[in-house]
């Protein structure tokens, strides 16, 4: 007896070690659509089918028609993020010129779900300058959350202000002022600078910095 798409999905998923929850979150609908197409009262269509043949590591073929090979299984475990071409400025800054994509990096899909990042708002950018030594390097290349742009006092930022593009710390003050805080503390080139509340709302908050490729911030 020939086994459904619905029998299929359920299958895959359950190999993958994966509750409907998780393809629902990965695949931008709700628990209960899995549901119904597990139990073959719905079937998935168009961008859902791409998402979850691709969240499911296994072709849009073998779903619907339970014919053709399971793709290989590192090529459904990463996520093609975008490289920027700008550079963020771990320094005195950097002017924007581009942020034209010039290449792309492939990050864990697994990794990206279990910390709860979005995969379309991540991008990869180049830090330039020693000023967030010894967290980040000249030249290394920095995972950005660009849908996180609420400021936690204590993490690193990309923020720009002006046409001027930098990774920095961002501290909250009592007094609801921010400083603008380099790591390098040893080099004094790179003093903190403290914004006033009425004038932190004119910074522009790229993202949140993420993780420092083959690193941990």
């Amino acid at each position: 007896m020939n086994e459904s798409i619905g029998e299929r999905i359920k299958a895959r998923r359950e190999s993958e070690q994966l509750s409907q929850q998780d393809i629902a979150t990965r695949v931008d609908v709700t628990p209960q659509s899995v549901q119904q197409w597990e139990a073959g009262k719905t079937a998935p269509r168009g961008k859902r089918l791409d998402g979850l043949a691709h969240v499911l590591g296994c072709s849009k073929e073998w779903l619907l028609f339970g014919s053709g090979d399971l793709p290989n299984e590192p090529a459904t475990r990463f996520t093609k993020v975008p490289v920027l071409d700008v550079e963020l400025a771990a320094g005195v800054g950097a002017h924007i010129d581009m942020e034209e994509v010039t290449d792309w990096v492939p990050i864990s899909q697994d990794w990206i779900f279990e910390n709860q990042l979005p995969e379309s708002s991540l991008v990869v950018v180049k830090v330039s300058g020693d000023s967030m030594l010894p967290r980040l390097q000249n030249g290394d290349m920095l995972l950005v959350n660009t849908a996180d742009t609420q400021p936690v006092s204590g993490k690193i930022y990309a923020i720009a202000n002006g046409s001027e593009l930098r990774v920095k710390r961002l501290i909250k003050q009592m007094s609801g002022s921010w400083i603008i805080s380099s790591d390098n503390k040893l080099d004094p080139a790179y003093p903190d600078e403290v914004i006033p509340p009425h004038s932190f709302t004119q910074l522009r908050i790229i993202g949140r910095a993420v993780k420092v490729l083959m690193g941990d911030l």
